[in-house]
């Protein structure tokens, strides 16, 4: 309620009123209630009745003495908010202090504190220290608004809450994690072993290699006897011995699949290497998947004592949901199991009905899906590490879609995928003293390959060491 309403309740208090609306034109005189009062100098008591009331509304706002005489003292200081108080005893000209004009009716003085309604009017040099009071306890920005809408105001207060919080460090690092996007559909191969994905799991202390179909989803796995590059190409070579070479071969940025000799094995065999955004293991969604299988069907073999090769085999031979199994997509025929089987025709418009079915699982996946906006170059980002935004950085490119290299404070150059980036207005800090990585396209987890065999030692003329041979007697 505006102090003049206030002013007027306080006034007609003492009075018993029964209203009766007349309209003007069926008035003849009109002196009953004119304003050409008497000009008296005595207080009237209804301006001492005022006057109690304002001393109320001083003592009831929601600070001590010391900070209300500081506030008043600033504002006396202040020339703007002075001008706006000498209006609110005069004519008020439109347009001149064009923020207080349209609450001109909500304006009043008490004790030299601008108040708007039961708020206090803060002049410009307390209105940072205003800002970090709203903000202990580093609380978001509408309960920041809510705070303030108690107690105090200025223009523009709302932009200027949201700015503080907005660039809060402390804030930024514990924000909640961004939601999923919607699901990028991937498309579908024409043919089988056109494209495959490959990862590595690790069960019961043993590592294994996996490499799926993307589109009959036939699994191919190898015990691995080490880590390294050379084991993990050696069984792709098998695998690819026996269904062909891909076109494309998808995996994660583990070491033995961003090494050099990796890279190398895709060029002799002219197969494209792709990778997903690190520390995403969603983007490789085909591999997860298949691991996630292999992974429940050795278990459960283990488990019931079962022989973990006709586990595989039940499920290379086990239709999926159009019908075909994996077997026959990939082979062209059914394989013979445990059970009796007949020979069917071949498969027929599964692609079809794989795009039918890929399009209801995208409608399902993107009900609680939400878009984030596309980064751009020169953007602002912080990067997700352990569910904490800490890391500032800016974006360079866009590498793959929802996939970007940026360039943290420290000079390092990272891939992340667009849902572990955080958008923000802040200003970041260089420092010209850090090295810069050149290599962009390399992620953060990238290692080369150690060789299986130890290098020869070099003289320090850089000749190598060749060993005596000492005859056995």
């Amino acid at each position: 309620m505006s102090p003049r309403i206030q002013r007027l309740m306080m006034k007609l208090q003492r009075y018993d009123f029964n209203l009766i609306y007349t309209p003007g034109k069926l008035i003849v005189l009109a002196d009953a209630l004119s304003r050409a009062t008497t000009q008296s100098k005595e207080q009237s008591s209804t301006e001492t009745d005022v006057n109690v009331h304002v001393n109320l509304v001083a003592k009831s706002l929601p600070m001590s003495d010391m900070k209300s005489k500081q506030i008043a003292a600033e504002t006396q200081k202040d020339t703007y908010l002075q001008r706006v108080m000498a209006l609110l005893h005069g004519k008020w000209p439109r347009g001149e202090c064009q923020p207080y004009y349209n609450i001109r009716a909500e304006l009043s003085v008490v004790n030299g504190l601008l108040l708007r309604q039961n708020r206090v009017v803060i002049p410009n040099s307390l209105r940072e220290d205003m800002l970090k009071r709203l903000h202990e306890g580093h609380l978001g920005i509408e309960k920041c608004k809510r705070r303030a809408r108690t107690a105090v105001f200025w223009p523009g207060i709302n932009a200027d809450i949201e700015k503080m919080v907005s660039s809060c460090d402390t804030c930024i690092k514990h924000q909640a994690k961004q939601p999923k996007e919607p699901l990028t559909v991937t498309d579908i191969p024409d043919e089988p072993w056109q494209k495959v994905g490959t990862d590595i799991f690790h069960l019961d202390g043993k590592n294994y290699l996996l490499v799926i179909d993307y589109l009959s989803n036939y699994p191919e796995m190898a015990l691995l006897s080490n880590m390294s590059a050379t084991c993990v190409i050696t069984h792709m070579k098998s695998i690819f011995a026996r269904h062909g070479i891909p076109q494309i071969v998808f995996s994660d940025n583990g070491p033995c699949y961003s090494c050099r000799e990796f890279q190398l094995f895709a060029q002799d065999y002219d197969f494209k290497h792709v990778t997903s955004s690190p520390l995403y293991p969603q983007s490789n969604g085909k591999a997860e998947k298949g691991v996630h299988i292999v992974k429940q069907l050795l278990k459960k073999a283990q488990d019931s004592k079962a022989d973990p090769y006709l586990a595989l085999l039940s499920y290379r031979a086990s239709p999926l949901e159009h019908g075909k199994s994996p077997a026959e997509l990939l082979m062209g025929r059914q394989l013979r199991t445990t059970l009796p089987y007949t020979t069917t025709k071949k498969h027929k418009q599964v692609q079809d009905k794989m795009k039918r079915l890929q399009k209801r699982q995208k409608v399902n996946f993107d009900k609680s899906a939400k878009s984030l906006k596309p980064l751009a170059p020169n953007d602002t980002v912080r990067v997700e590490d352990s569910n904490i935004w800490t890391k500032k950085a800016t974006v360079l490119e866009e590498v793959n879609p929802r996939s970007y290299n940026v360039k943290t404070e420290d000079g390092l150059i990272l891939r992340r995928n667009r849902r572990s980036l955080l958008h923000t207005s802040e200003t970041l800090r260089t420092d010209d003293g850090l090295c810069e990585n050149n290599d962009k396209t390399t992620p953060e987890l990238t290692s080369p390959a150690k060789d299986s065999e130890q290098a020869p030692a070099l003289r320090r003329s850089g000749r190598s060491v060749k060993p005596p041979e000492r005859l056995n007697l």
